[in-house]
């Protein structure tokens, strides 16, 4: 049996509907999840993701709290995600008219922690961080004009 302490999977996001391996796991393992079995239909291969619940033909596939796909095969619980059972999907895109709302972390595990920083003259801490952006093709520009944007209006980066 494998669980969270034995840390044999990840769940990325906590919208996420799979989990991802982070050892080889076999056919007829069963781990926790949330309290609640899981028995595996298929081996799951390091940083191959399974269903935590079942998924009927067109349900969503939830990774990274986003769309990603949907299924085209029912899919039992336990059950691993492939090309075969899954097909692309997202959500609509749109960087313009989005509300982005940054929420700061819990971050109390980490009292009395200290790092190599700085202190800023209002008392905040921080890093000397250096983003260094370089296309390879001239078809991403646009790409990195979305990236400045989030950088300096969304972060307040200057």
């Amino acid at each position: 049996m494998s669980d969270n302490t034995r840390k044999s999977f990840l769940q990325i996001h906590p919208a996420d509907n799979v989990l991802v391996a982070l050892q080889d796991l076999f056919k007829g393992d069963e781990v926790i999840f949330n309290g609640q079995p899981i028995v595996l239909e298929d081996d799951i291969h390091v940083k191959h993701k399974f269903f935590i619940v079942p998924r009927s033909v067109g349900e969503e596939v939830t990774m990274y709290g986003v769309l990603v796909g949907k299924a085209t095969l029912p899919i039992l619980k336990g059950g691993l995600m492939t090309i075969e059972n899954v097909q692309h999907a997202s959500q609509d895109y749109g960087y313009r008219d989005v509300d982005y709302q940054w929420h700061r972390p819990d971050v109390s595990a980490f009292a009395g922690r200290t790092f190599n920083g700085y202190e800023r003259e209002d008392g905040r801490v921080g890093t000397a961080n250096y983003w260094l952006f370089v296309p390879t093709v001239f078809c991403e520009n646009r790409n990195l004009d979305v990236i400045r944007e989030a950088l300096h209006n969304t972060l307040g980066y200057n």
